[in-house]
């Protein structure tokens, strides 16, 4: 069945040719490469002082803290070797006015949540010391050391007031010290570091830890001397065994925010009209074309467009239509699901509120139509920022006389777990940026409980260089500590 032609207009934007994804990874690159000289980028390559990967043979108990969403998450992790881990979690819902109020308020309702899980879970810990906590802070952060960071920005709908330019790690210490709750917040760690050490510790060592859910980010491994804006002086003392020592680190590409200077990306006038309207304007770019908190919406503004042209429902729209964010990315992956006419049908009078009358089978076609189309482009432009990072690190290609052991990713995120096909859309995309042979060479893989499991391995690391500093009273070096 024919798409009506205002349909076809808008295809362009979504449906990108191979030339067109070249293009984007060049761009993608050049904007790594940017980040990686100079502080104040847009995509910020934030050193995560990570130097290494875990090998599984780590042990401890380690509280975790995952702020990032909609909710608040907070962990015990038992970590006891050989690949296995035990987790206790609660969630703890952040409201929109805690979201935008003052930030003091925001983390002493932290401090709150991990004081109410500990007394829940009755944790057996001693009390001669404070539990240490890796906080999993999914926002733009310059990190300085591995337990501070300045927020750079808020994003995904945070806006507390007075964070901004602070550590984020002094803020969290603060509140706990102002409520006598014995805990040590002793590294901070962005949530896609986080499923990069969380994916090599259960499957073996990984390359890429990439979030794909209500926000886009990505971080990888590269060499310390890749990333210059450290300064001559710190790269030699790291590669010397100075207190971040090793040849590698964790970097943190904060790749939501690509081409937010519009060089490159396919923005439509929908694309346009989502990000005129969100809270930050001419920010997060990439992230809006690619993760959960805007698919939904992309597609709320592409059929209220066909809705005004009275191609779509007659004409007539809904409340939920008509309502800023009415529906989210769960209703783009029910309709990609669908297994028949009558399945979407359903979803479109149970979720959008549409009245039955209204639905012909040319509407059930455009819907489907237009969220399969957003969805491809969003698995598009996932697969440019893997085959990026890729080839940055010079991982396209396999060194002449080594054994080809491919490429590990480790992927997180409700877009990640729930867009159907997401795995095979990506893959199709890094088949025609590397090759046929290029693309069967990254293997994908879910990285169960990443932030939790990821910030707890972080503080093991931060507690090691603490206990190492007050026994020896000399530099740490993070590459002994089981983190290879």
């Amino acid at each position: 069945m024919p798409l009506p032609p205002i349909c076809t207009t808008f295809e362009p934007y979504f449906l990108l040719s191979d030339e067109k994804l070249k293009d984007i990874v060049t761009h993608f690159k050049d904007e790594m490469l940017g980040g990686l000289g100079e502080y104040g980028k847009d995509v910020a390559m934030v050193p995560s002082f990570v130097t290494g990967v875990p090998d599984g043979t780590e042990e401890g108990t380690f509280l975790a803290l995952d702020l990032g969403g909609t909710n608040l998450r907070v962990c015990e992790v038992r970590l006891f070797g050989h690949n296995k881990f035990e987790m206790k979690q609660q969630k703890y819902k952040v409201s929109d006015e805690l979201k935008e109020g003052e930030a003091r308020v925001l983390f002493d309702y932290i401090a709150d949540s991990v004081d109410a899980f500990l007394t829940e879970i009755g944790s057996d810990i001693s009390n001669n010391e404070p539990m240490h906590l890796g906080f999993t802070f999914s926002f733009p952060v310059e990190q300085t050391a591995i337990d501070a960071g300045k927020l750079l920005t808020w994003t995904k709908g945070f806006n507390a007031r007075n964070a901004v330019g602070n550590d984020v790690v002094k803020l969290l210490q603060d509140a706990f010290d102002r409520k006598h709750i014995h805990v040590r917040c002793s590294a901070i760690v962005n949530d896609t570091v986080g499923t990069l050490l969380s994916r090599s510790y259960q499957s073996g060592p990984s390359l890429i830890g990439a979030i794909f859910g209500t926000g886009t980010n990505g971080a990888y491994i590269d060499k310390t001397r890749t990333i210059k804006k450290l300064g001559e002086s710190k790269i030699k003392e790291a590669e010397a065994g100075g207190e971040h020592a090793g040849e590698f680190m964790v970097v943190n590409t904060e790749w939501g925010a690509f081409d937010n200077g519009r060089h490159c990306l396919p923005i439509s006038i929908f694309d346009n009209k989502l990000d005129r309207e969100s809270i930050n304007p001419r920010k997060q770019a990439f992230e809006k074309m690619v993760s959960g908190m805007y698919i939904g919406e992309i597609t709320r503004n592409i059929f209220l467009h066909l809705i005004d042209a009275s191609v779509l429902f007659d004409g007539y729209s809904s409340k939920v239509l008509n309502t800023h964010y009415g529906y989210d990315a769960s209703f783009v992956s029910g309709i990609e699901g669908a297994k028949s006419d009558e399945e979407v049908k359903k979803l479109i009078i149970s979720q959008l509120g549409v009245e039955s009358k209204l639905i012909e089978e040319d509407d059930i076609e455009i819907v489907k139509w237009g969220c399969r189309i957003v969805s491809d482009r969003a698995c598009k432009l996932a697969a440019c920022a893997i085959a990026a990072v890729v080839q940055h690190t010079g991982n396209d290609k396999v060194p002449e006389g080594e054994e080809d052991k491919g490429v590990e990713v480790g992927v997180d995120g409700s877009v990640a777990e729930f867009l159907p096909n997401f795995s095979e859309r990506v893959s199709e995309g890094l088949a025609s940026l590397l090759g046929k042979e290029g693309g069967k060479r990254i293997r994908m893989g879910l990285a169960k409980d990443g932030s939790g499991v990821g910030a707890a391995l972080t503080a093991l690391q931060a507690k090691k260089a603490m206990d190492r500093r007050s026994e020896t009273n000399s530099s740490f070096v993070p590459g002994k500590t089981g983190l290879k």
